[in-house]
């Protein structure tokens, strides 16, 4: 069978797309992955879409080549895991087969779409039935844990010295943004916890060059699986996005900031991306996304806390310093009682795996909704 997979920006990929291509390799089928115009893309979408061992790869091109070339795709079967899900629906209308359509967050309906989503918390945003099957990041999570990527991930402890996690993020623009202010969190950590050790993540297709970069800056760069990497770590910094549920999954606690000085750097999606770049008005408009965003989901901004509406990870936003990081990290890490049980509620709310082999027979149609 020929199944086609649409899909957009870096979290999707890797944590959605690489588990249900794993499943879909296993059964033997054939898949054509297309990579959505974003705009929170990373751009190197391509380059990880190129370690996923798809027989055919498209994209990202324009909204509209994209909207022509998907018109002409010949296909059994249609998964949509992140992006337009217009795209998908113009797909499935020319090329008449069915559609799946796997999201945290359905906000419209679909005809004749199979809706899946990954908890029954999730379910709730639209008059469609939406099917819970599990969180793909799960899986994602689970792909990393091999033997060789857990016995190279060689990371020295002291009797007492907390490992933690600085999480970048995937996008570079940001990445770059953020670098300096990030030494001046290590130093701040360092100077109120001494015997910390540091390390900051990233995906397995980071450029060498910026990891050159990270290096000389002495953040102690690694690219290492979130599945291997995160279960020898204490803690996390981070921003919101996927890796929210990777630490779910792995058990880690963490800290989910996002600092003002960096909204500029914060992508805004619909048509108020057009207006972000200019003075002074792009910096109104990002400010208002976000509050927008923060107002709809009760005040949170990472995923495990929007998803069960409640505090589970630790969040920090607005006008926040390096230092007031820092003194939040000694407080939490301090409090080992704490941290303990918070690693086994994120443990308990992350549910079963198969989510991937789930999906899978849903859009083959050996398993009815």
């Amino acid at each position: 069978m020929r199944v086609t997979i649409l899909t957009n920006g870096p979290g999707e990929l890797w944590g959605w797309v690489r588990p249900v291509c794993s499943e879909l390799r296993r059964r033997g089928h054939s898949i054509s992955l297309w990579l959505l115009p974003c705009p929170f893309s990373s751009g190197l979408e391509r380059e990880a879409a190129s370690l996923l061992g798809v027989d055919k790869l498209e994209g990202p091109s324009s909204f509209s080549v994209t909207w022509r070339e998907i018109a002409r795709e010949h296909t059994d079967t249609i998964i949509q895991l992140g992006g337009d899900v217009s795209f998908g629906a113009r797909m499935a209308d020319c090329s008449h087969v069915p559609l799946t359509v796997y999201s945290y967050r359905h906000s419209r309906v679909i005809r004749g779409a199979k809706l899946l989503t990954a908890y029954r918390e999730q379910a709730t945003f639209t008059q469609q039935q939406v099917t819970p099957i599990g969180d793909l990041v799960k899986d994602a999570v689970k792909l990393d844990i091999t033997p060789s990527a857990v016995n190279s991930w060689d990371w020295y402890r002291d009797d007492d010295s907390p490992r933690i996690l600085f999480l970048p993020g995937s996008r570079p623009k940001i990445r770059s943004a953020v670098i300096s202010w990030l030494c001046e969190l290590r130093d701040s950590i360092t100077r109120l916890i001494p015997n910390a050790r540091i390390r900051s993540l990233f995906p397995q297709f980071m450029p060498e060059q910026e990891m050159s970069l990270w290096r000389k800056e002495g953040l102690n760069p690694v690219k290492a699986g979130a599945g291997a990497a995160m279960r020898e770590a204490d803690y996390a910094i981070t921003q919101p996005g996927t890796n929210n549920f990777e630490m779910m999954h792995s058990g880690l606690p963490g800290l989910v900031v996002v600092p003002e000085k960096f909204l500029a750097y914060i992508p805004v999606s619909g048509v108020a991306s057009f207006f972000t770049g200019l003075p002074l008005l792009g910096g109104i408009i990002r400010r208002k996304a976000l509050m927008h965003t923060v107002s709809k989901w009760n005040g949170y901004i990472s995923l495990p806390n929007r998803t069960f509406q409640r505090d589970i990870l630790t969040e920090l936003w607005g006008n926040i310093t390096p230092v007031t990081i820092a003194e939040k990290v000694r407080a939490e890490i301090a409090d080992r009682d704490k941290l303990s049980a918070l690693r086994k509620e994120l443990l308990g709310l992350s549910g079963t795996g198969g989510a991937a082999s789930r999906l899978v027979d849903i859009a083959a149609g050996s398993e009815e909704l």
